[in-house]
């Protein structure tokens, strides 16, 4: 594929993750995510929830990063398209930070979530389904085409690497003074499986340890690609 044609794909690829992302973080900000919507419309005492809330998860948040990530990228892409300048060293470090996030979601959701929420007598697919399709699957899966295929000959460091840590890091704060501290919050992911709070520590190394390989596969693939050139 010529560069040009790979600039264009670049393009395009990441206005569909920002618009996706603006589009289905406010239809879940506003109507709720499918699940949350089945959970009430199937609760006997009519359990209220805050649709707002939806606003402090790490899938709201990191597809938030990742569609500005996205705009910025499309941003200096189209600026970029007719010349032969290689995208900003620091953005490429940005993308694997965002792209890393959003895979995290998607297989938090798909080897954890949904397996969860099936064994308790719901449907696996909820929480991919509505607006969730593009924040749990589709937006991280094409950014990770995007990152490995497309953004050029510059190779992904340890530094990067390490780097894609500092979001479930920093999120990890807050999840853990909101949820097992202050107790404002609920266990929206189940990690204390059941209120056993000292098990954050240990879910939270996990995640790190997960994190790391799945930035270091990116980073693999998209340094792969390019010495296959």
């Amino acid at each position: 594929m010529k560069d040009k044609t790979k600039k264009k794909w670049f393009i395009a690829l990441n206005l569909i993750i920002f618009l996706s992302m603006v589009v289905s973080v406010a239809a879940t900000l506003i109507f709720g995510s499918w699940a949350a919507r089945k959970d009430v419309s199937e609760s006997v005492y009519g359990v209220h929830i805050d649709y707002w809330m939806h606003a402090v998860t790490f899938t709201v948040l990191s597809n938030i990063m990742l569609g500005i990530i996205a705009l910025i990228s499309s941003i200096i892409g189209i600026k970029r398209c007719d010349n032969k300048k290689a995208l900003p060293r620091g953005l490429l470090t940005w993308y694997l930070i965002g792209a890393t996030s959003g895979l995290l979601t998607c297989l938090t959701v798909v080897v954890f979530l949904a397996p969860m929420r099936a064994a308790s007598g719901k449907e696996y697919f909820d929480m991919l389904l509505g607006p969730m399709f593009h924040l749990h699957f589709l937006n991280p899966v094409l950014a990770a085409i995007s990152y490995i295929f497309l953004t050029g000959n510059q190779k992904a460091t340890l530094k990067d690497r390490l780097l894609s840590l500092l979001p479930p890091a920093i999120y990890s704060a807050p999840y853990l003074i909101f949820v097992a501290i202050i107790r404002i919050w609920p266990d929206f992911y189940g990690l204390t499986f059941g209120g056993h709070n000292y098990l954050l520590f240990l879910v939270f190394a996990v995640f790190a340890a997960v994190t790391f390989g799945i930035s270091s596969l990116l980073a693999y693939c998209h340094n792969r690609q390019i010495e296959l050139k």
